[in-house]
C-alpha cells in the first residue's frame, strides 16, 4: 500500500474535523456553564425558600404592625454578617415602607425594594449590586385576615457560580493547548483513516492495466456501503473496457484481414496491367476485377463506419416509410431473375431510414442465396396489431444451435461457413442485429423445416391515423 500523504483532499477533511470537534469542545464548554449555573441557583432557590418559610413561620403580620414571634431565627449570624453564606432579609409593605430588615441590609445601602407582579407562589431575579452576583426570592406577606399587605425579600450572594466559573474557565485555558495538539492530529489521522480504503482502491487500480484487465478488485466490503458499490462499480466498469478492448482488438485484426484480401487482389491486377502492354479484353477483365474488388472495400467500410457509430443514424423517431415499396421498388428488381420469393400481402409502415432498412433485408436474403446454393428463399410479411413479423426463409445448411447467439457477432464465422469456404466478411449480421435494434425491433433464429434457417424480424407498427 502507498504512503497516505496530507493531500489537498486531506488536508481539507482534517480541516473540517477540527472545526468540528472545536464547535463540539466549545458546545461542551458552554453547556458546562449552562448546567453549572442551573445547578448552583436551583440549589440557591431550595435554601432560598427554606429559609422564607422559617422567616414567615416567625412572623405574626396585623394591618399595622409586625410581632416577631422567633426572634432567634432572625438573630442568626446569617442576617448580620456580609459573606458567602448570608442572608439578606427586607419586609416591607405594598407602599414601600419597610417593616424589618436584617442587620447587614445596613451594609448594603441603596439596595432598592422589588414589587414583582407574578407568583407562583414565589419570584424569583438576579440582581448584579456593588459588583457582587446575588439572587433575590419575593414572597407575599399576607396579614390574619389574608390581606396582602406586602412582601418579603430575601437575598443571597451568588458566589458558587462565579467560582465555579472561574475555576472551569481556568481549567478550560489551561488545558487549551493540549486540546489543540489532540484535535488537530485526531483530525489529521480520521482524515487519514477514511481515505485508506480508497487509497487501498487506487492501487490495485494501478496494476490493472490494457494488458492485465482480467484482475479486478476483490478486497473484502458490504456491497450495501459506499466502499462496497465503489468496488462493485469499478469492477463493473473494468468488465466493459476489457469487453470493449477484446471487441476493438478484434474488430481491428479483422477489418485488416477483410481490408487486405481485396486491396492484395487490385496490388497484383495493377503489377498484372502494368508489366506489359495487354488485350483490350485482358484490360476489361482486370478492370473488372478492380471495379468488384473496390466495391467490396466500399461495402466493408460503409458496414464499418454503421457499426462503429453503434449504428446512432439508422433509427429516425421523425421518418416512416412504407415496407412493401421496399420491396417493390428495391428488392424485387435486384433479386429478379433469382430464386427470390416475396409474400406480402398488405402496406406496413414503420419507423425509421428506409435505405438502412433495405440493406438489413438486402444481407438476409444474400446470405441466405449463398449458404442454400441458390435454393428457393422466401421473405413472408406478416401483420398483427401492434407488430410486424418479417421472415427471410432459406433451404441451406443451416445453424448450429451453439451458434446461434454467436453469428451477430462482428467479423464472426460459424462453422457452416467455413467449412463451405464461403466468401464473407463477418459484418453483414451484425449490421443487421444493429439496425433492427435500433428501430425498437428484435431478430431471431429457428430451424427451418426440413433443412434450412428462418430469420424472424419483430418491428412495431406504426399506425397513420
Amino acid at each position: 500500500m502507498s504512503k497516505i500523504h496530507l493531500t489537498k483532499t486531506v488536508k481539507r477533511l482534517a480541516f473540517w474535523n477540527a472545526v468540528v470537534m472545536f464547535g463540539l469542545y466549545f458546545a461542551f464548554i458552554v453547556f458546562t456553564f449552562t448546567i453549572t449555573n442551573y445547578i448552583v441557583t436551583d440549589n440557591l432557590d431550595i435554601r432560598l425558600k427554606h429559609e422564607v418559610e422559617h422567616i414567615l413561620n416567625s412572623l405574626v403580620v396585623t394591618n399595622d404592625s409586625t410581632l416577631v414571634l422567633n426572634s432567634k431565627e432572625l438573630n442568626e449570624p446569617a442576617f448580620s454578617s456580609l459573606g458567602e453564606e448570608s442572608f439578606f432579609l427586607q419586609i416591607y409593605d405594598l407602599q414601600g415602607k419597610v417593616f424589618y430588615k436584617s442587620k447587614n441590609m445596613d451594609k448594603l445601602r441603596g439596595f432598592l425594594l422589588g414589587f414583582p407582579n407574578n407568583f407562583n407562589p414565589y419570584y424569583f431575579e438576579d440582581l448584579l449590586f456593588n459588583d457582587m452576583q446575588m439572587r433575590i426570592v419575593y414572597k407575599r406577606v399576607f396579614d390574619d385576615k389574608f390581606k396582602h399587605i406586602g412582601y418579603i425579600q430575601l437575598g443571597a450572594i451568588k458566589s458558587g457560580l462565579n467560582y465555579l466559573t472561574k475555576r472551569i474557565l481556568t481549567f478550560n485555558l489551561i488545558i487549551l493547548p493540549l486540546v489543540v495538539i489532540i484535535v488537530i492530529g485526531l483530525s489529521i489521522f480520521l482524515a487519514r483513516k477514511s481515505y485508506e480504503r480508497l487509497n487501498n482502491i487506487i492501487d490495485l487500480a494501478k496494476k490493472i492495466s490494457a494488458t492485465n484487465l482480467n484482475e479486478r478488485l476483490t478486497f473484502d466490503a458490504d456491497p450495501n456501503d459506499e466502499i462496497g458499490k465503489l468496488r462493485d462499480t469499478l469492477n463493473t466498469l473494468f468488465d466493459r473496457l476489457e469487453k470493449q478492448i477484446d471487441q476493438i482488438s478484434h474488430f481491428t485484426d479483422n477489418a485488416s484481414h477483410q481490408l487486405m484480401t481485396p486491396l492484395t487482389t487490385l496490388k497484383t491486377e495493377l503489377d498484372y496491367l502494368t508489366k506489359k502492354e495487354r488485350t483490350v479484353e485482358e484490360y476489361r477483365e482486370s478492370i473488372g476485377i478492380v471495379k468488384d474488388q473496390t466495391e467490396r472495400m466500399i461495402r466493408i467500410v460503409k458496414t464499418m463506419l454503421i457499426l462503429s457509430r453503434d449504428c446512432k443514424d439508422c433509427s429516425d423517431e421523425k421518418s416512416v416509410f412504407e415496407l412493401t415499396n421496399i420491396i417493390e421498388n428495391e428488392l424485387t428488381p435486384v433479386y429478379k431473375g433469382k430464386n427470390v420469393k416475396f409474400d406480402f400481402n398488405s402496406k406496413v409502415y414503420l419507423r425509421g431510414k428506409s435505405e438502412y432498412f433495405s440493406i438489413v433485408l438486402q444481407n438476409l436474403i444474400d446470405n441466405a442465396l449463398k449458404y442454400s446454393d441458390e435454393k428457393e428463399v422466401t421473405v413472408t410479411v406478416e401483420t398483427g396489431n401492434e407488430f410486424v413479423h418479417i421472415t427471410v426463409s432459406d433451404k441451406g445448411v443451416g445453424i448450429p444451435d451453439n451458434e446461434k447467439d454467436k453469428i451477430f457477432e462482428r467479423f464472426y464465422r460459424g462453422s457452416f461457413t467455413q467449412n463451405q469456404a464461403k466468401e464473407g466478411y463477418g459484418l453483414g449480421l451484425s449490421l443487421v442485429y444493429s439496425i433492427v435494434n435500433s428501430m425498437g425491433g428484435k431478430i431471431t433464429i429457428k430451424d427451418n423445416v426440413p433443412e434450412g434457417t428462418n430469420f424472424i424480424i419483430t418491428l412495431p407498427i406504426v399506425k397513420l391515423s
